[in-house]
């Protein structure tokens, strides 16, 4: 069921993010502003050698990013400051886990870009959700995944340089990831 809803997702992501340059109204969800990211991993390395893990991931990421809003009913002591300037986003990916099965990742989170020019961006980025696909011998590698789907938390970071995307996403003590991929506004 799980996996019908997780495409279902992206799916719906996929459509709504190529759309959003022909509806802009500013009201909707998919307003203009929104930028919509498709990821693919092109390295990972494990951090313990074990010969069931798999390096090659095979990822399949959409991210979108909503538009900038104006936080002027936040009121803070001190007036404005870095919190302000967080984008939000949602996204879902498809993967092939650590033991070489199928998984899927829905998420939501947040973008801080600390270095913004008209071309480069460089950005830290957390997101939490939920993760599918550890099943069977595999299914105690991830903490809390008693019913086949666990809490995850990643952090990540990146640079983006006239809409291509590099990421490197360290996922907890097991290893880290390296993705590449195109941004779409």
């Amino acid at each position: 069921m799980l996996k019908r809803v997780s495409w279902f997702a992206v799916a719906a992501m996929a459509t709504a993010g190529f759309s959003a340059n022909v509806q802009a109204d500013a009201g909707h969800i998919w307003s203009q502003g929104g930028e919509l990211l498709v990821q693919t991993s092109f390295f990972t390395r494990h951090y313990s050698k074990d010969p069931d893990h798999n390096e090659n991931q095979r990822l399949i990421n959409l991210e979108w990013t909503f538009a900038e809003t104006d936080n002027v009913n936040v009121q803070r002591p001190s007036g404005g400051d870095w919190r302000d300037d967080i984008r939000w986003l949602v996204g879902a990916g498809t993967f092939k886990n650590s033991f070489d099965q199928r998984s899927t990742y829905i998420y939501g989170g947040g973008r801080y870009n600390y270095y913004d020019t008209e071309t480069t961006r460089a950005y830290a980025k957390v997101t939490a959700g939920l993760l599918h696909g550890y099943r069977g011998e595999y299914r105690d590698k991830i903490p809390m995944n008693r019913f086949g789907v666990a809490p995850a938390i990643l952090p990540a970071f990146g640079v983006e340089h006239h809409r291509v995307n590099l990421e490197m996403i360290p996922f907890g003590t097991a290893g880290v990831m390296f993705n590449i991929g195109y941004v779409f506004r």
